[in-house]
């Protein structure tokens, strides 16, 4: 959720008395590893001229197979301390927001906080396998801070709402955006679940708002555990304009020219051969990305992805035997299963446990089309 730049020794100098500690939740961006936005601890100590945020959210791509490794689901993302102006560089390049809480901790949990983040940041213990929904900057923020008063916060939960993972995601993917929309094919099963009250912070705004309001209980006494709502950058936001190459526009234009050129077909008694070849290769390629991630990766919240009903890794290999006339007749067996198995999941699909994207109904449509009219010749 951030991207890699030099860290520095925090050192292991006692705060004084006057130091602070703070959460910072830094809104979305438009890169892909910023779409959920950021959580950082601040700790301010005007005596010994330190400003530094703690930040579990750095990767390094230039890691041995970082690519390879990212989709397997074997990401190792580290923390590091850096100085509060070259955090805010990012922020103020891209725009976004960032809002400040101030952490109303006694010294002494303000001193452990520190320590156990000295410590974190030590090159032995900074890097940590990250969980986008169990493991990430947000959770690892918030379990140093429960960590500091002893577990002893006392959250609002009046205000919960039941979501699910994918719910909750939808709310900062964009639609119009090719990167949203492969992220929401590929979220198996496992993001249907209803996330609980804890799980939801793993979202930098839920963190934030949910210590905003919780209360730290010190010996039978209640008291707000951070400070008012600070705006520590609150630059305008960049829109997103339409875009006629937006997912939406290219698959119904796909869809309207399948139709179409399905349509003359009939009417001329011929066959447009590298339509067919071209989109059972294009659902070939997706099915085979999608089985990937399925099957192999180690991914929690990609598994069991029903999104494999329609994008079958075997329509490459059609495809391919597609281009030989003679095999052509051979195949029509795997037509006629496609077509069934297409038409069921139409059908169905509102009532499979797992929540599919819109442009599911359109896409199996164009693969039904051909896939149907080429069973009945």
């Amino acid at each position: 959720m951030a991207i890699l730049a030099v860290s520095f020794s925090a050192g292991s100098q006692p705060l004084s008395p006057s130091a602070k500690a703070s959460l910072l939740i830094c809104s979305p961006g438009d890169e892909i590893y910023s779409y959920f936005g950021h959580a950082g601890i601040r700790i301010q100590d005007p005596l010994y001229g330190k400003d530094i945020v703690f930040n579990y959210g750095v990767f390094d791509f230039g890691a041995p197979y970082f690519i390879w490794r990212f989709a397997m689901g074997e990401t190792d993302y580290m923390v590091a301390a850096w100085r509060m102006s070259t955090f805010m560089m990012e922020y103020q390049e891209e725009h976004r927001k960032v809002i400040e809480y101030e952490l109303l901790l006694t010294p002494s949990e303000r001193e452990s906080l520190y320590e156990s983040l000295v410590v974190n940041s030590k090159p032995e213990n900074r890097v940590y396998r990250y969980s986008h929904f169990l493991d990430n900057c947000a959770t690892r923020v918030r379990d140093q801070i429960e960590k500091a008063v002893g577990g002893k916060i006392k959250y609002d939960t009046s205000g919960d709402k039941q979501m699910s993972f994918r719910n909750l995601i939808n709310l900062y993917l964009q639609d119009n955006s090719w990167s949203g929309l492969g992220i929401k094919l590929a979220l198996g099963l496992p993001t249907d679940q209803i996330s609980t009250f804890s799980q939801k912070m793993f979202l930098p705004d839920y963190l934030g708002n949910d210590l905003h309001q919780a209360v730290v209980v010190r010996d039978g006494v209640a008291a707000p555990l951070t400070g008012a709502e600070t705006v520590v950058l609150d630059e305008p936001a960049v829109g997103h304009p339409f875009s006629v190459f937006s997912p939406g526009v290219i698959v119904l234009l796909v869809f309207l020219l399948v139709m179409v050129l399905t349509i003359l077909e009939w009417k001329r008694n011929f066959r447009f051969k590298w339509l067919d070849v071209s989109l059972f290769a294009a659902f070939g390629i997706a099915g085979m990305v999608l089985f990937f991630t399925t099957f192999i990766s180690v991914m929690p919240s990609t598994k069991w992805n029903l999104n494999l009903i329609w994008a079958w890794p075997a329509h490459f290999v059609l495809a391919i035997l597609w281009l030989k006339p003679s095999l052509r007749p051979k195949l029509n067996w795997y037509l006629r299963l496609t077509t069934i198995i297409l038409a069921m999941f139409l059908i169905s699909m509102f009532f499979l446990p797992q929540t599919f994207h819109w442009l599911v109904v359109p896409l199996c449509l164009i693969l039904l089309m051909r896939t149907g009219t080429l069973w009945k010749r």
